[in-house]
């Protein structure tokens, strides 16, 4: 039998040549051939480390939302004390800090939502977690903001944030980014006059 940590290294091995495949050739394209063929390990090894293909789904979308979380978490937690809003900005819409292919694992994910409520009501409850907390770092730095500024710009950032992640994998330039980097900023501008 294998020690645990080798096992737990296996299934990393196979859930990132399934992420891979995923982000590939989309959720349905990526087969357990694939996958096996991705690892470099026979097909029945995919099967005992980690399962079948609705396992390996299931593993995925828990993996995508446990490192999303974390890393949300260490960044909000890396944020100075003062500008921490204008920080968090200039670090989303920096893109060194993006990942291509999570951005194709996600848009394969999301257009398997409509056919699987239970993934969509996972995806939509990280949309609101991320939303959330971005609303938490507005009302800290413009604590007198109405809730409908707050939300409004919340929901405004994260749209030009998420079309940003969206577009690198077709290698958008660096005008675009930098501009809906300003663009986000605009919207933070539009706290400060107070304007409804």
């Amino acid at each position: 039998m294998a020690r645990p940590e080798i096992k737990d290294d296996r299934r990393e091995q196979i859930l990132d040549a399934f992420e891979l495949c995923v982000a590939r050739y989309g959720l349905e394209g990526a087969t357990l051939g694939k996958t096996a063929e991705f690892a470099g390990l026979a097909r029945p090894l995919i099967r005992h480390n980690v399962g079948n293909r609705e396992d390996l789904q299931k593993a995925l979308v828990e993996r995508f939302l446990v490192r999303s979380r974390v890393a949300m978490e260490q960044l909000l937690a890396s944020l100075p004390d003062i500008d921490r809003l204008e920080t968090l900005l200039d670090v989303l819409f920096d893109r060194r800090n993006a990942n291509p292919q999570l951005v194709l694992v996600f848009n394969a994910l999301s257009a398997a939502a409509p056919d699987n409520a239970g993934l969509a009501a996972q995806l939509q409850q990280w949309l609101a977690d991320f939303v959330e907390q971005l609303e938490a770092e507005i009302i800290r730095a413009y604590p007198e903001t109405s809730a409908s500024q707050v939300e409004a710009a919340a929901a405004g950032i994260s749209g030009i944030y998420f079309n940003v992640e969206a577009l690198y994998p077709i290698g958008i330039s660096n005008h675009f980014v930098t501009s809906s980097r300003r663009a986000a900023g605009l919207l933070v501008s539009a706290l400060e006059t107070g304007n409804e």
